[in-house]
């Protein structure tokens, strides 16, 4: 009976990183679900933290229309703050799956990676709260004066409120990635200086994406997004130092 061939080394990687990814995406999936449990007897504490940004006037006013919308709103908002209490760990599995592909001196990047990506999100986080929605509601709601009295629905208010806080914590994530990516030698800063009008480009299309369909939203988000990408450049010229100096040294050898 004939032997059973081996799959071809080529083949081997593929497989295995598939089923590493599958794994890693598993934990992840486990951890926000242990961050809702964990959120879920907090859900009216977390709910009147988000209504904060409204005016005075409308705080503890907000309406349903439907039976099952309140009970909805309550999940939707313990499984938001389940993301928030299982982002380090997700980022970790993050860190985890590319890590093989690195070498030795690449993979000392990782506890500033962790440190600076939790610290951006939740900075972009507490920017789209303390910031942009509260400027943006007051701009919003009172744009028609007392023409137009606002019946705002909870699921409404919350899915804009949530969008917007995970919105502004991703893009600001820009700068890390731009970090770890110039560390790894992947692109420069002379790159992001090349390609600076097709960024303003895809900005603008990201942020008309990851916003409510209204144009002030899209622009707010637009203008931070302008700034980091302007800061990123700074940032890929400082990491990209290194990189350059280990490439320089190597072609002298």
């Amino acid at each position: 009976m004939p032997e059973r061939q081996p799959l071809p080394e080529e083949e081997l990687p593929v497989t295995e990183h598939i089923e590493e990814l599958r794994q890693r995406l598993i934990k992840s999936a486990i951890a926000i679900v242990v961050g809702f449990l964990i959120a879920w007897p907090f859900k009216k504490q977390i709910l009147l933290f988000l209504e904060r940004p409204l005016p005075p006037n409308l705080q503890g006013k907000l309406i349903f229309l439907s039976p099952p919308e309140a009970f909805f709103t309550a999940l939707k908002v313990s499984f938001f703050a389940g993301i928030f209490i299982a982002l380090p760990f997700v980022l970790y599995q993050v860190w985890k799956f590319i890590e093989p592909g690195l070498y030795e001196h690449e993979k000392r990047f990782l506890l500033p990676f962790m440190f600076f990506s939790v610290f951006f999100f939740f900075l972009g986080a507490a920017f789209a709260y303390f910031v942009i929605l509260p400027f943006g509601l007051r701009f919003l709601l009172g744009f028609m004066g007392d023409l137009l009295t606002p019946q705002i629905t909870i699921g409404s208010y919350i899915s804009f409120v949530i969008q917007m806080i995970l919105a502004f914590g991703f893009v600001f994530l820009l700068p890390v990635v731009v970090w770890l990516l110039s560390k790894l030698g992947v692109i420069n800063y002379r790159m992001l200086e090349k390609n600076r009008k097709f960024a303003i480009l895809v900005i603008f299309i990201v942020a008309a994406v990851l916003t409510p369909p209204d144009a002030f939203s899209q622009v707010m988000m637009a203008l931070p997004l302008l700034v980091l990408y302007e800061l990123s450049i700074r940032v890929s010229k400082v990491a990209g130092k290194e990189h350059q100096e280990r490439e320089e040294a190597a072609d002298h050898q």
